[in-house]
């Protein structure tokens, strides 16, 4: 209120200044007015919606899937059996978080989970055999508006280490390798038919990314030489049925070798591939960000960033640090050496807006090499691959998909991990449509350690204005920029009860997290012990907030 009579005050002298004209009135409105509308941005995050579940100690955690406006699904297992069958528990939520369908799934009890998809409003979930590489594969197809599933069951006829799944027009889609080659499998569901799709099985070549695009199409990115100069990237893209459409060869830099890349969806016309970068072959440590817009008709330019460029990626860092760091970067580039500055990044997604796109990665430390340990399955099938990343499969930094089907990490039974990955603050990135970066923004996280990589934030564009939030142990960081970054809020938020007399007496930090949703909405999720007000009990549940955001 106090800034709505500011603004009346000084509007008010403007107007009866005589020498002020129309123009000046209207320049110092369109100054003033922002600062007024963006007051107290934060306070307009709200919390319009709570979902829980109770919760014991020896419980799996939630698996949680997001169905944009239809809803979330919820996947665990249950340690229960039924004929030799374990029983899988899934929940769907619509938007409200009020239950719409529940249901249980029998799996063979050797199969554990690989990962989910979620296409044409139907979810479907990888199982197998986490000791028989390339055996049994078992892929649930779940409809909640028909309530119905139905599995289907395969032996690819090859070896295939999986790395990559999604969904097209009823073909599951499976990326890997066979030894240390790339390779590519579809499966028809109608036809119950497998088949390797030809040109991808290759030496000296790494399958970065697989992804649909919203034209009933979908794209394979790799990079070929990564220990060689004669260094490229390869994208094909690719009808449902497995046939090669175009395929564009893009030159690098041959100091220069590329960690991770992911590609966008085709929701704008041009495909834009953004990743990280570094120098030499022998480090997965980024000195940069790269992007290129791809055209296989045209001679196309790689944009390639050093960190210190970006006006805010250091913000994690002391001013003195990155004071520090920026002026010794100028000086290397003023001379043609390489910057020092090295940093682990993982690439998390492309966003896509009518101005561009938008590229969110987190930086981290991985544990020291005496205490990591590989598993011979990766972390998960997402839409959103990359190397070490979070989001997806990877021949380089293998983690089970959820913590609690990992031999090395903390599980309910008690198994202790056996270091942390730090995760120290979020990259949010703001590209043109010719892939050249226009302004950048972030995040700086608390002490937060996990036992496995996982993404820990994530971001909302709405109209003109940018969230990025993540998820501490007990409360909600927000972070809300205005356009041109008029202003700039930020403030710690706890999650919402249900009862407003009740308190939130812990909360673990492993299994909490945050994830935009649909339009300007995003979920947090977490594992509560609350103490009710009335007679100081105590109850566990697993809870969801729906969050909405300016």
């Amino acid at each position: 209120m106090k800034s709505f009579w500011f603004l009346v005050l000084c509007l008010r002298q403007l107007t009866i200044d005589c020498n002020l004209n129309s123009q000046r009135l209207i320049r110092y409105f369109k100054f003033v007015f922002p600062l007024f509308i963006t007051f107290n941005l934060a306070a307009q995050i709200t919390q319009p919606a709570r979902y829980e579940h109770p919760h014991k100690n020896r419980d799996h955690e939630f698996i949680i899937i997001s169905l944009k406006k239809n809803g979330l699904a919820l996947v665990r297992d249950t340690e229960k059996f039924e004929e030799h069958k374990r029983i899988w528990e899934v929940i769907f939520l619509d938007t409200a978080l009020n239950v719409s369908w529940e249901t249980s799934i029998p799996i063979d009890n050797r199969m554990n989970i690989l990962g989910h998809e979620y296409q044409d409003q139907n979810i479907y979930l990888i199982f197998q055999n986490p000791d028989s590489n390339g055996r049994l594969i078992n892929l649930t197809e779940i409809d909640p508006k028909q309530k119905i599933f139905k599995q289907h069951e395969f032996k690819p006829e090859v070896n295939l280490r999986l790395t990559h799944f999604t969904i097209l027009n009823e073909k599951s889609i499976f990326g890997g390798y066979i030894n240390q080659e790339p390779a590519l499998m579809l499966y028809n569901l109608a036809e119950e038919k497998a088949k390797i799709v030809p040109g991808i099985f290759q030496p000296n070549v790494d399958i970065m990314d697989v992804r649909t695009n919203t034209n009933g199409t979908f794209n394979v990115l790799l990079v070929e030489g990564r220990s060689t100069k004669a260094k490229k990237i390869i994208v094909r893209t690719y009808d449902a049925e497995g046939v090669m459409i175009v395929e564009d060869i893009i030159p690098l830099d041959d100091r220069k070798t590329v960690i991770e890349a992911i590609t966008s969806s085709l929701i704008r016309d041009e495909m834009a591939i953004i990743g990280t970068w570094t120098y030499g072959s022998g480090s997965k440590a980024a000195a940069g960000i790269f992007s290129v817009i791809v055209d296989p008709f045209n001679e196309q330019k790689v944009n390639y960033y050093d960190f210190a460029q970006l006006n805010h990626f250091l913000d994690y860092l002391k001013p003195k640090r990155i004071a520090k760091i920026k002026a010794k970067a100028e000086w290397r580039r003023s001379v043609g050496k390489p910057v020092e500055f090295r940093v682990n990044l993982s690439a998390v997604k492309i966003e896509e807006t009518e101005n561009g796109f938008i590229f969110l990665g987190e930086i981290f430390e991985s544990p020291s090499r005496g205490s990591y340990r590989s598993t011979p399955y990766p972390y998960g099938y997402t839409p959103y691959y990359s190397p070490y990343s979070m989001y997806g499969f990877s021949p380089f930094g293998y983690t089970m998909p959820y913590r609690y089907y990992s031999p090395y990490s903390t599980d309910p039974y008690g198994t202790q991990r056996l270091a942390d990955y730090r995760l120290f603050g979020s990259s949010v990135v703001f590209f043109d449509s010719h892939g050249e970066i226009k302004s950048d923004l972030s995040l700086k996280f608390p002490d937060i350690k996990l036992a496995a990589k996982e993404q820990v934030s994530d971001f909302v564009y709405h109209n003109g204005y940018t969230s990025i939030l993540c998820k501490e142990e007990k409360e909600i960081i927000a972070k809300v920029i205005a356009p041109q970054e008029a202003d700039v809020k930020e403030e710690k938020i706890k999650p919402e009860l249900k009862i407003s007399d009740e308190t939130i007496h812990s909360e673990k930090q492993d299994d909490s997290s945050i994830r935009t949703w649909y339009d300007n909405f995003l979920y947090v999720y977490g594992y509560q012990i609350i103490k009710e007000a009335t007679n100081k009990n105590t109850r566990n549940v697993f809870y969801i907030n729906k969050i909405k955001v300016p």
